[in-house]
């Protein structure tokens, strides 16, 4: 072999070096639930709430965040993920929002084996669940409240997070606090029905 071909496959091998070391980090992200401000309501109806599997729209339904980039625009960020299905996890922490809102027992493991006794099944549709780079989020929400023997009460919420600085790795955060919000608005309903 010439030295020069060696010289030349040494040169490559060397140039590439920096682009080995120089690529950032991926994150991974959790939501989290968040106690509440005041104490469990008072329940007339015992009979526990189950949270269903969610509904959630596709665009948000992804691995990496989503923030909204604009106003018919949205930034899928590569390097940013979530730890676990973001369904899972919405699903996860508003059955222990809801846990901490009312008192102990009425809301059912979201994971329980099929079982007799009878639940108030909770359906919620995330239509729309974003941030953006001020940490601002925006939840908007559909949901039904099934009585095994009696009518089903719906309804929607929407849920504004105001901006905080500085946001950065913050977004998380602020999503998990829309879902208090709107755990703390559906706590009243359950109270009431």
């Amino acid at each position: 072999m010439s030295c020069s071909w060696l010289r030349a496959v040494g040169m490559l091998g060397f140039a590439l070096l920096p682009g080995c070391g120089s690529s950032p980090p991926t994150r991974f992200y959790i939501l989290n639930d968040i106690a509440p401000t005041t104490q469990p309501a008072a329940v007339a109806n015992r009979i526990a709430v189950r949270v269903e599997p969610l509904a959630i729209a596709p665009e948000v339904d992804r691995p990496e965040l989503v923030t909204r980039s604009g106003p018919n625009r949205v930034h899928v960020a590569g390097l940013e993920r979530w730890a676990a299905p973001l369904p899972g996890q919405i699903r996860r922490v508003l059955s222990d929002d809801l846990s901490a809102r009312l008192p102990p027992g009425l809301v059912a493991n979201p994971d329980e084996p099929a079982t007799s006794e009878p639940r108030r099944a909770l359906t919620i549709a995330i239509e729309e669940f974003y941030g953006d780079d001020s940490c601002a989020v925006s939840l908007r929400a559909g949901w039904s409240l099934a009585n095994p023997h009696a009518n089903v009460v719906r309804g929607s919420e929407q849920v504004q997070i105001p901006p905080s600085a500085p946001c950065s790795g913050e977004l998380a955060a602020a999503m998990s606090r829309a879902l208090a919000v709107l755990a703390d608005r559906l706590a009243q309903v359950i109270a009431a029905d």
